[in-house]
């Protein structure tokens, strides 16, 4: 038997945790990118562009069609460099109240993934199997974080939650939240709330399967206030009950 365990952050986890949030936004990079791209002012952009290559450029008008490259590898480079300045302020701004992370152990040779399966169980649970891991390897592959609402002190607020590509849809991202859900009641948290945007499909499906309900959407700059993503603030009525 495989396992995946669920136990709270140590001190030494932290650059590792610090990859797997970067890596996680990264792959949400594409199709961020590609909602802007198929965004109306992003075709007003590259007629402005083009227009400038003609008309003050003396650009002919057939290779004029190169704006559209130029404007797509300038948006996706801004995004990226958007994505990292974002994924580093959750790991080194945010300070959490409490963090958990998900640590695979397996084979020190395994390859590919895909065929294993995986059993998630909590750290005492673990210890209690008496594994032997003497030939066994262990990594983290996911994280979560929970901290003070901004608004109210009975509330609280999830974030930096990611899981290695590798390893998802096993159940790890849900197992997370459903810790964080646990830890809300036990220290007497009212309601849970977390944001994410529509490119992340993901995040919605492990949320809803969580309990969370949507009680709010907007939308966030993104480059400029010409360019936005679509925001979902998600809560979940944790309601203790108090002694």
């Amino acid at each position: 038997m495989l396992y995946i365990v669920i136990r709270e952050f140590k001190p030494q986890d932290l650059p590792n945790i610090s990859d797997i949030v970067r890596n996680a936004y990264i792959s949400n990079i594409f199709n961020s990118w590609l909602n802007v791209v198929l965004s109306e002012i992003t075709f007003q952009l590259i007629t402005l562009v083009s227009a400038y290559m003609f008309i003050f450029m003396n650009v002919p008008l057939l290779y004029c069609i190169f704006s559209v490259p130029i404007v797509f590898t300038v948006l996706y480079v801004v995004i990226y460099g958007s994505v990292l300045i974002k994924s580093a302020e959750l790991i080194n701004t945010k300070k959490p109240l409490q963090c958990w992370v998900a640590e695979v152990v397996e084979p020190i040779f395994s390859t590919n993934v895909n065929h294993l399966e995986y059993k998630i169980v909590s750290e005492t649970e673990f210890n209690e199997a008496a594994v032997d891991i003497k030939k066994m390897k262990r990594r983290l592959v996911g994280t979560i974080a929970v901290m003070r609402h901004a608004k109210r002190n009975d509330w609280a607020w999830l974030f930096r939650l990611a899981v290695d590509q590798r390893y998802r849809k096993k159940g790890i991202a849900l197992k997370l939240t459903k810790t964080v859900q646990e830890w809300c009641k036990v220290n007497r948290y009212n309601n849970l709330e977390v944001c994410f945007t529509d490119c992340q499909e993901g995040a919605r499906q492990v949320f809803a399967k969580a309990g969370f309900e949507v009680c709010q959407m907007y939308h966030q700059k993104l480059l400029t206030s010409a360019f936005t993503l679509q925001m979902y603030l998600l809560r979940y009525e944790v309601r203790p009950m108090f002694e």
